[in-house]
């Protein structure tokens, strides 16, 4: 028989199939971390090459400039005044006036106190029938006026902010024809008080002797 001599070696075999890995290192021995690196590193590149600049908001209304507003406290406009009794003219004036110089409250005192005097002499009183203001400018036809109605003095205030439209506008020669009404009435309070008085009788006693 054959007798096998098997030799014993001081060398560790290898073994046999399986790679040998070999450790770098300059690696890091946390592979997950490097990972997680290299994607954070990865996604901020990409988001500094695809960011889109922010675009300057827009202003809401009330932060927008507003527009400069014309400067009316030199304008004048022509006011021509009327004041009727029937067909007596109690006033007839012209005017140059600024915007809101116009007092009307006062004019309305004067022609009251004016229409007391026509009426003195014939005994008679006198009553509102109608009041207008038509406002008119330059280049502005007839059918595009402002007519406005008077009723007393708090209606002139319609006026005033019409006047102050058409300045801002820049129309030109701006006219306001203002127009009061006045009729006659019956006898006057102190000739009806006289009449209305108990006229006086006289007795005559006859004496018989």
């Amino acid at each position: 028989m054959t007798k096998l001599t098997v030799r014993k070696s001081g060398r560790a075999r290898k073994p046999e199939g399986k790679t040998p890995v070999v450790l770098d290192s300059k690696s890091d021995a946390n592979p997950s971390k490097k990972h997680g690196r290299n994607d954070t590193t990865v996604q901020s590149k990409h988001s500094s090459k695809s960011r889109v600049p922010d675009e300057p908001e827009a202003m809401s209304e009330d932060e927008e400039p507003s527009k400069p507003v014309k400067d009316i406290s030199l304008e004048t406009y022509t006011l021509y005044k009327s004041v009727m009794l029937g067909d007596i003219t109690v006033i007839g004036d012209t005017d140059f006036l600024k915007h809101k110089e116009f007092d009307y409250r006062q004019f309305e005192t004067q022609a009251i106190r004016k229409l007391d005097k026509a009426v003195s002499d014939d005994k008679h009183g006198f009553e509102y029938e109608s009041g207008s203001a038509l406002i008119g400018a330059k280049n502005v036809p007839a059918k595009h006026s402002m007519l406005i109605t008077l009723e007393d003095n708090f209606y002139w205030a319609k006026v005033e902010r019409g006047i102050e439209c058409w300045m801002l506008e820049n129309k030109k020669e701006i006219t306001v024809k203002l127009t009061i009404l006045y009729k006659k009435t019956g006898e006057s309070d102190s000739e009806s008080s006289d009449d209305d008085r108990p006229s006086k009788k006289k007795v005559f006693v006859s004496v018989y002797s």
